[in-house]
């Protein structure tokens, strides 16, 4: 039995419960099915073959208009990646799975980000430090980006984004 078949018999199922996928996975942790030669996420796979998606949608965050191709297959109540049960997935906007995610507390920013080298108490140090850049005909005011980098161990780049507020914002 090849993974979409099982994939199309286990969706049949009538269940509330998770339906965990346990083939091939994702290197974030979502499940895989092969389709048509090419890989695909299971549960947007389960929710296409369940609820084909609509025409497109109105964004409840922003109201904007949203052509149902740039739809995503949301997971409801469960947020499990390996989870395909067509009950708990829905159509949803970019902006609406991310709200969910953070209101759910799902969503790795910040801290909960494994890839995050620099904690809040850090980033606020740094924007408390910084006071603006430095010139050779004035006095020193404070450190410059590159030292900050320095003392931070990350790049001055990412030192520059955290002072413009395109890297990370806390939480005022």
């Amino acid at each position: 039995m090849t993974d979409y078949e099982y994939l199309v018999d286990a969706i049949s199922a009538v269940t509330d419960d998770c339906v965990v996928w346990e083939r091939g996975k994702f290197a974030d942790g979502y499940g895989r099915v092969r389709m048509d030669g090419k890989s695909r996420r299971v549960h947007r796979v389960a929710l296409q073959l369940t609820k084909p998606a609509p025409m497109g949608k109105v964004c409840s965050v922003t109201g904007e208009w949203v052509p149902g191709h740039k739809l995503q297959a949301a997971h409801g109540p469960c947020h499990e990646p390996l989870c395909f049960n067509p009950r708990h997935l829905a159509w949803s906007t970019g902006h609406e799975n991310m709200a969910d995610k953070k209101r759910d507390g799902t969503h790795n920013d910040n801290e909960n980000n494994p890839q995050c080298k620099l904690s809040d108490a850090d980033v606020a140090l740094i924007l408390l430090m910084y006071k603006g850049p430095q010139h050779w005909a004035r006095p020193k005011t404070g450190p410059t980006m590159a030292e900050l980098a320095d003392q931070f161990g990350c790049s001055k780049g990412h030192v520059a984004n955290l002072l413009v507020g395109r890297a990370r914002r806390l939480a005022a």
